[in-house]
């Protein structure tokens, strides 16, 4: 049960700060409901005049970029679950040898 608070109080606290900051290069790691495809994670990504990057290890996972400095919101009001801004390496992407999407 505490891994379930430590884990839910790591993603409110990531949600606040990228919130409070700003992301220089509009890139932000976009989690979708569990079970989502790839392909309705993409269109979400689409509907926020957003642009896939990469893919994640799980298909409800992308990175995904914007000039929109409203992107964030835009990706929760679309259906993202969450939307962070990213850090400059991937972290818990897939470190498998696919290209990175221009």
């Amino acid at each position: 049960m505490s891994a379930f608070f430590l884990f839910a109080g790591g993603i409110i606290g990531l949600s606040i700060a990228s919130l409070t900051s700003a992301d220089a290069d509009g890139r932000y790691i976009v989690f979708a409901a569990p079970g989502t495809s790839l392909a309705d994670t993409v269109n979400l990504v689409s509907d926020a005049d957003g642009r896939l990057i990469q893919a994640g290890r799980f298909s409800n996972i992308v990175i995904a970029g914007s000039d929109r400095p409203d992107f964030a919101a835009t990706l929760r009001h679309a259906g993202a679950w969450f939307a962070i801004a990213a850090p400059a390496r991937g972290g818990c992407l897939d470190p498998s040898p696919r290209k990175a999407v221009s």
